[in-house]
């Protein structure tokens, strides 16, 4: 029993919330997360990528800006955060990163425009390396109309895309870059 609370837990801390752990994200990888409202789940994903990892946000708005440069001080950790202007290709190279966090937490991501959200999808699948994946948490009962983030995945490119789980009152979703 001894060791496995060992196990679960991580420096002195309880284990990782289900948001970070969903993730997958590992230590050395590159994330990228677009918006910015779910602060622990920023500071658990930079946490985890570590020194030799990358994290960075793309920023929707200046409250995005704002909580990632906050969260990034908070935590002493690198936060490259890009300021996306919505609709135009992202200041952002192509296959950049392992691994595309959308936080939905809020339904930020959701209420945005259906062009918009396409445009930061499509700017996602250009910037996530290939063979690298994208992962949406959305609120289980999204007050946004006609919102469907796999049909929105998969329009986008990624391919395939699917239903993680449907947890704790967060949906997560996945779609992967093929080559």
């Amino acid at each position: 029993m001894f060791l496995l609370r060992m196990l679960m837990k991580r420096g002195g801390g309880s284990m990782d919330p289900l948001h970070v752990s969903m993730t997958g994200v590992r230590m050395g990888e590159r994330f990228l997360q677009i918006g910015c409202h779910d602060k622990a789940l920023l500071a658990g994903l930079a946490s985890k990528v570590g020194l030799s990892g990358t994290s960075a946000v793309a920023a929707v708005d200046a409250a995005d800006a704002g909580r990632a440069r906050g969260i990034g001080a908070k935590v002493g950790a690198l936060i490259e955060i890009y300021d996306i202007d919505q609709g135009r290709a992202w200041p952002i190279g192509d296959d950049q990163f392992d691994m595309i966090v959308v936080d939905d937490t809020t339904d930020g991501f959701a209420n945005l425009a259906e062009a918009t959200r396409q445009s930061c999808l499509r700017n996602a699948l250009r910037a996530v390396r290939a063979g690298g994946r994208i992962e949406v948490i959305a609120r289980q009962r999204s007050e946004a109309q006609g919102y469907d983030p796999l049909k929105e995945l998969s329009a986008a490119g990624f391919k395939p895309v699917r239903l993680l789980a449907d947890r704790d009152r967060f949906r997560f979703f996945e779609g992967l870059r093929t080559l």
